[in-house]
């Protein structure tokens, strides 16, 4: 967004004098959405965390707790 002509180089833009826009685009919604999207889905198959909540320890402890958790016991 700030490489893009909605901040620099336009009539309309924050920096209307100063050039310094990149991206050709007014509205970097088209790029940034599916790159979110992306970075997100890269970054969960990249988490190591996910692979140790699926460990048997993990959920024979989370059976234990089950029953408390739905009736909100302590």
């Amino acid at each position: 967004m700030v490489f893009s002509q909605a901040v620099s180089g336009t009539p309309s833009a924050v920096f209307p004098k100063a050039d310094f826009a990149l991206f050709p685009m007014q509205s970097t919604g088209l790029v940034s959405i599916p790159f979110g999207y992306l970075a997100g889905w890269l970054g969960s198959r990249l988490d190591r965390r996910r692979r140790a909540a699926e460990s048997r320890e993990n959920q024979r402890l989370y059976e234990e707790s089950e029953a408390r958790l739905l009736a909100a016991a302590e």
